[in-house]
């Protein structure tokens, strides 16, 4: 009984137990007293103890850096009231034009401020614009700007042309910059600007690659021609699809024939660069148009990948050996495309042919590109071809009883409307002798001879 006294009599000595915040108070403290001189006020604004963020706030309102505008533009979002009065407070001293440097650095974090959306910030945004829309620091601007991608180059364009509305300058080397959004916002501003100067910085962006940003030049500049079809002629020609295809559209309202533009192009010489090559082949293709034996001989052998691949495309149904040849080229586009255009021929076509590419690489090609094209014949044809290969080279009859395990595990549904019954019953007893035998395990082929 004693005991228990004494207990109680130390717990009431303690006084009471300190709250929440004085807890947080004094732990804040703690670890501002253990810091050295060159402590990172910067890190510690983004404390999980408020005090201590408060702290590390007024620490960089003292500060004039870039480091520490980062740093207060980040806390004025900060879910403390009074560490975004004061961090809003010491960005105000960042405000004028001599701070314009430290403002361009910040610029990813204000950006991201204004993402937010909140109306306490309205002001200060506000401001900011203000500042960097001043006359002194134009040039600042301006070279960050032409230096900067994603949204800092959207949000300097945007914001040099409220200022600049309609300046050719501008425009041209918007037109130009390396971000993409701000060559098409650049498209849309020039539709404001009078035909004069808006049809001279267009055709100028025309030149320029960019497919997408091309296609919005020539969409805005269609209207503004007086005779647009030598553009709709160049266009139709062009090595971009996306071009092609608005040009097609556009071409009979302006009195234009791609057929005869077409037929003008082959009546010239062979093309000599890859975009020209493009251009014809592309137009060709959409235009269902076939090319002259020598046409398509050279394009086949072109040192391009991209105008062997249009060549395949025109490739006629009477032109198997050329796709069958065509099934050895490097490039994995190219191949994809002689794939997808001898799926549609017949078998008995395609019979001979096949077989003789996979005789002769069966060893050389990758496993993707023989899959594909031993998936060219019928499913239980591709079995056959397998046990034939089985037959024919007894020196090699482990390495092809493992194609025909393969082949069998790979196998869910076999659909394949050209073999007769009476060829698959032979091929299925072929799979069992083979079995019985012990060369193929039973489970193996199970599904294959139910």
């Amino acid at each position: 009984m004693n005991a228990m006294q004494d207990w109680l009599d130390r717990l009431r000595s303690h006084g009471p137990a300190p709250t929440l915040a004085e807890y947080r108070r004094n732990k804040a403290l703690a670890l501002l007293s253990g810091a050295g001189e060159d402590i990172a006020w910067a890190e510690l604004s983004r404390h999980e103890n408020g005090f201590v963020r408060e702290v590390a706030v007024r620490a960089l309102c003292s500060e004039r850096s870039c480091e520490a505008l980062v740093a207060l533009i980040e806390r004025l979002n900060d879910w403390v009231a009074q560490v975004r009065e004061l961090a809003a407070a010491g960005l105000d001293q960042y405000l004028t034009p001599a701070q314009a440097p430290a403002l361009l650095f910040a610029l990813d974090g204000l950006i991201a401020l204004a993402a937010r959306q909140r109306a306490d910030h309205g002001p200060t945004l506000l401001a900011v614009r203000g500042v960097l829309q001043a006359r002194e620091v134009h040039d600042q601007v301006y070279a960050h700007f032409l230096a900067r991608q994603g949204k800092a180059a959207r949000y300097l364009f945007a914001l040099l042309l409220e200022n600049h509305v309609g300046e050719p300058a501008l425009l041209r080397d918007a037109l130009a910059h390396r971000e993409l959004t701000v060559r098409l916002a650049a498209v849309s501003a020039c539709q404001a600007l009078p035909v004069a100067q808006a049809v001279p910085l267009l055709m100028q962006a025309m030149s320029r690659p960019g497919a997408n940003v091309r296609v919005a030049v020539l969409r805005a500049l269609l209207p503004l021609l007086d005779d647009a079809r030598p553009v709709l002629r160049t266009a139709l020609l062009d090595a971009s699809p996306s071009i092609r295809s608005l040009a097609r559209w556009a071409a009979p309202r302006h009195e234009v024939d791609a057929r005869a533009v077409l037929a003008e192009r082959l009546d010239q010489g062979l093309p000599g660069t890859r975009q020209d090559w493009l251009g014809t082949l592309g137009l060709a293709a959409e235009l269902n148009v076939g090319l002259a034996e020598q046409w398509l001989t050279e394009a086949l052998h072109s040192s391009w990948p991209s105008v062997r691949h249009g060549a395949v495309r025109l490739l006629g149904d009477h032109r198997l050996p050329a796709l069958f040849e065509a099934l050895e080229d490097p490039s994995e586009r190219v191949f994809a495309a002689v794939i997808d255009r001898l799926h549609p021929q017949p078998w008995a076509a395609l019979n001979a042919g096949l077989r003789a590419t996979l005789d002769q690489h069966w060893h050389a090609l990758s496993l993707a590109r023989r899959q594909a094209i031993l998936h060219l014949l019928p499913g239980w044809q591709q079995l056959a071809y397998l046990l034939g290969r089985l037959d024919a080279e007894p020196v090699m009859q482990a390495f092809w009883l493992g194609q025909v395990e393969q082949w069998c595990d790979r196998q869910y549904r076999i659909v394949d409307p050209v073999t007769p019954r009476g060829e698959r019953a032979a091929l299925q007893q072929t799979l069992r002798n083979l079995a019985g035998a012990g060369l193929l395990k039973r489970e193996r082929i199970a599904r294959i001879v139910e």
